[in-house]
């Protein structure tokens, strides 16, 4: 399924499917990378946010930057459209993948990308991209879900993660999208490889696990 066609078919409920999945927990989690980045960034920084969906992580960095210096992308344009209704203040939007940025090179102190990671067709290469915009030292924080560990402590994480989500899809009408969410943070790496992966551009200054020991995790590294 191509990657933009699950998140066409939920764009205006988005929001509302990060609440639930979450249990609102998704708010907290990006305040951290905020926080994680934004800590004596100089105002004539310029941040990107990547696989932005509404904007929710870009839109937080208006506490710290002009809004002309903020910039959110996403290959789903129903998704971004939804974000301009909801931040008007966010002015850059760019229909982009990370495999291919419309940005010149060493063009960011930061970029960002909330849950996206896994929706990446060549991971290689976007890291390799996202290398290529930052500046020497520039900053890439991520947030992102891993498969739910088989311990048996984690087994109420499954039943939800089974069972909850296509039910809630059932409900929207939209149960494919629903799954396909699911599935990829079910099917997608564990968070050392995913660290062993960004080792070949950047530096690992942070790894922090925000729930369950690593089933979401807070990472940020810093360009070599």
């Amino acid at each position: 399924m191509p990657v933009k066609q699950p998140f066409n078919e939920i764009a205006k409920k988005y929001d509302l499917l990060n609440d639930f999945m979450s249990l609102g927990l998704h708010r907290a989690w990006k305040n951290s990378l905020f926080g994680a980045l934004s800590d004596g960034l100089p105002q004539s920084a310029r941040v990107l946010d990547l696989a932005t969906g509404t904007g929710d992580v870009a839109s937080l960095f208006l506490k710290r930057l002009p809004p002309e210096r903020i910039f959110a992308a996403d290959p789903c344009e129903p998704m971004m459209n939804e974000g301009k209704k909801k931040y008007p203040e966010l002015k850059q939007w760019h229909c982009a993948m990370a495999e291919s940025l419309p940005f010149e090179e060493q063009f960011f102190s930061v970029v960002t990308c909330t849950f996206g990671v896994r929706n990446f067709q060549d991971r290689t290469l976007a890291f390799q991209e996202i290398a290529r915009v930052l500046k020497p030292n520039g900053k890439f924080g991520i947030l992102e879900i891993h498969p739910i560990p088989q311990k048996l402590r984690y087994f109420p994480f499954r039943i939800f993660w089974r069972y909850g989500i296509p039910l809630w899809g059932r409900l929207f009408s939209r149960l494919r999208a629903y799954e396909y969410l699911r599935d990829t943070a079910a099917q997608f790496i564990s968070p050392e490889v995913m660290v062993e992966e960004l080792q070949r551009f950047f530096e690992i200054e942070e790894r922090k696990p925000l729930l369950g020991g690593g089933l979401v995790t807070l990472i940020v590294a810093k360009k070599r």
